[in-house]
């Protein structure tokens, strides 16, 4: 499997898509092997459930229930946060700890059910959102008069046996002998305890408390967000949930995440304490669809009168202030740096300072309206001045932002502009003083420039090597301001051009503007020259910073290794390169694919250049994502059988693209079949 591992993106000044008309990219949404948050909940409410049985089997004060049967309401209500947490492999990032923790919730939920009946009937739900009761089992709770919905909630489990009986014979064997073995030994046990004498006990701390936390859940779960609702998963599923907005500091704790349900239906392997910060990302563009929107107190809000709301409480809202959403901000230079590359600053106005104070290397997503349509890259800043940001975009054939900003924007033009994000940074603390070396390729200058700047600025004894790939003299990027840069460090920076379509062979001096020297190397910068430069610069105790083509980088890792550089010396970010230069994406080719998921198996085909994602989506499979930019990790799958070639990677570790894992936005076949399986 060809994949790129580590920080990645297109460059710091390449075009790729981070999100054309879908929710703004989120950065860092990749979950642990196990979601701490979910793992507190769930020891936090078994101790609670502890408490309150002990209470009930040792107190002798008959008012204890007063307390006893509200707490183990609310167990239920907290555990199944959990079990559906897990349906949903938010848990955590191997399978068997969804599989455990799911198991080990539903017994404080519906005990005589199993966890695989209950995750069909879940995602059943989720295809089929708003339908009638005969597709969508949840709908039970909104369907005859107003006057039975309390009823209903209490009794949605039980309809969810009447919605599962006709399926029996279509569901897998094992399935079924769980659920029977289930039903078989809670049911016993609910008898044995009765007939035994301890009926009392059973009612008051289980029967009586569930059935209380199972209408909390139908009204808070289901009702709530999806009542009253025309449109379907189907017909438009940004339309077929709500939100539910306002006093989010005490509203979201208490609600478990869920006043921010329609972030969950849109990406439902999201996990539950992440939904704000995914809809503060996400809000810019999901405003535009719209979405429907309430506030904690019923009133229904537009879109435009969300915003206007939101502008009227940020005074006392502290979440409203919404600090990652993106600011306009106003084009003061266009700067041709070579045919193909502009460099765009933008200026940050005085009360936006803190929100874009950034460390050098980090990136931003910048959106601008062309032709009508709302379309966001992400560029590396190349700036360490905190008051203007400055990014650099090199044209891609075919795309519609870099080749607009490359013709048709002009100073005085308006960008909406994210907040700096990224790890691709210089280290602080006691490593800080060691030697900077770079590499980077094409566009790659981007991030790398501004940390060399800042690293030569911020301690007047490092010393920094940089070794530029490029093509040629003509389309190397912030040359001028490298031999700027390499004038005023007195002898501190050393740079190494290296020119793949240059006919001198060997080494050469080319001459800079100032009358300095430039040193050019003709040819490829690959292994074996790399290898000559760690024997000749003094880069022993160096952190290293690349920046370049995914092939590229890996050839560059191996060397690094064999020449005993720690992993953690080593910071990479990736970008792809356009056609024809060095560092191509690897070719990839119309393939039969089969996708995994819910259990299920679609077989359809590539035309090899879309992602497997669109592919997935193309077949009618529920395929989970966010961002379609490589950065959340929400579209996260396994590779089965065949290879692909992931372009972009800002959510997984090297050690699970290792493993298989890729993004399938960002991948694409490259051998005749492949098999990808999102359920692992």
């Amino acid at each position: 499997m060809s994949t790129a591992a580590g920080t990645t993106r297109e460059g710091a000044g390449g075009d790729r898509p981070a999100d054309p008309g879908r929710p703004v990219p989120t950065p860092g949404i990749t979950l642990p092997v196990v979601a701490l948050p979910t793992l507190a909940l769930f020891l936090g409410s078994l101790a609670a459930w502890v408490g309150a049985t002990a209470l009930v089997l040792t107190g002798t004060d008959p008012w204890r229930y007063l307390v006893t049967v509200p707490v183990h309401a609310l167990v239920t209500f907290a555990m199944f946060t959990v079990l559906h947490e897990t349906v949903h492999l938010a848990g955590g990032r191997l399978r068997w700890v969804n599989e455990v923790l799911g198991r080990l919730s539903m017994l404080f939920v519906v005990a005589w059910a199993a966890f695989p009946m209950l995750r069909y009937l879940h995602i059943e739900h989720h295809r089929n959102t708003n339908e009638d009761t005969s597709r969508d089992p949840d709908a039970w709770t909104e369907s005859g008069p107003a006057w039975s919905w309390p009823l209903r909630w209490m009794t949605i489990d039980l309809w969810y046996v009447r919605f599962y009986l006709p399926r029996i014979p279509s569901r897998p064997r094992a399935e079924l002998v769980e659920q029977a073995v289930v039903f078989l030994v809670v049911v016993s046990a609910f008898v044995a305890t009765a007939v035994t004498g301890h009926g009392w006990e059973l009612l008051v701390i289980y029967l009586i408390p569930q059935r209380l936390g199972i209408a909390l859940l139908a009204w808070w779960f289901d009702w709530l967000p999806h009542h009253d609702l025309g449109e379907t998963a189907r017909s438009d599923r940004f339309a077929a949930t709500r939100m539910r907005v306002g006093w989010e500091r005490l509203v979201t704790p208490l609600m478990l995440g869920q006043n921010y349900h329609l972030v969950h239906h849109i990406h439902p392997t999201v996990p539950f304490y992440r939904y704000q910060d995914v809809w503060r990302r996400a809000m810019s563009d999901w405003l535009d669809r719209p979405v429907p929107i309430t506030t904690v107190l019923g009133s229904d809000l537009s879109p435009a009168e969300y915003r206007a709301w939101r502008r009227l409480t940020s005074h006392t809202d502290r979440d409203a202030d919404l600090p990652t959403r993106p600011h306009p901000l106003r084009v003061t230079a266009v700067d041709r740096l070579t045919p193909d590359a502009v460099a765009v600053t933008l200026e940050v106005p005085g009360e936006l300072r803190d929100v874009f104070a950034h460390r050098p290397g980090r990136h931003v997503t910048v959106g601008a309206r062309i032709d009508g349509e709302l379309v966001r890259r992400s560029y590396s800043i190349c700036s360490t001045d905190g008051s203007a940001l400055r990014i650099a975009v090199r044209r891609v054939d075919g795309g519609r932002f870099s080749t607009w900003a490359g013709s048709a924007l002009a100073v005085g033009d308006t960008l909406e502009v994210t907040p700096p994000s990224g790890q691709f940074v210089l280290p602080a603390g006691p490593r800080g003083g060691r030697t900077v070396a770079a590499v980077a390729a094409g566009s790659g200058i981007t991030p790398v420039i501004a940390i060399l700047t800042a690293a030569l600025d911020e301690d007047p004894d490092r010393r920094a090597v940089l070794l530029y790939a490029n093509r040629d003299t003509e389309h190397t990027m912030f040359a001028d301001e490298l031999d700027e840069l390499v004038r005023r460090s007195g002898g501190r920076l050393t740079v190494v051009h290296h020119h793949s379509r240059s006919g001198a062979a060997g080494s050469a001096d080319g001459s800079a503007p100032d009358g300095t020297t430039r040193t050019v190397v003709a040819g490829r910068l690959g292994a074996d020259r790399f290898a000559e430069h760690l024997t000749a610069l003094p880069v022993d105790d160096a952190d290293w910073f690349l920046c370049g083509p995914p092939p590229m980088l890996d050839e560059l890792v191996g060397v690094l290794d064999a020449h005993g550089v720690t992993p953690d010396r080593v910071h990479r970010e990736f970008f792809v390169a356009p056609s024809g230069d060095d560092g191509d994406a690897v070719p990839t080719r119309p393939a039969v694919v089969t996708v995994r998921r819910g259990g299920r198996e679609t077989v359809t085909r590539s035309r090899g250049t879309a992602s497997l994602l669109e592919t997935a989506l193309e077949a009618g499979v529920e395929a989970p994502y966010l961002c379609a930019g490589g950065i959340c990790g929400t579209c996260r799958a396994q590779v089965v059988t065949g290879a692909v070639h992931m372009q972009q990677n800002y959510a997984l570790t090297d050690d699970e693209v290792a493993c298989g894992a890729i993004l399938t936005c960002q991948s694409r076949p490259t051998t005749d079949e492949v098999t990808i399986d999102y359920d692992r």
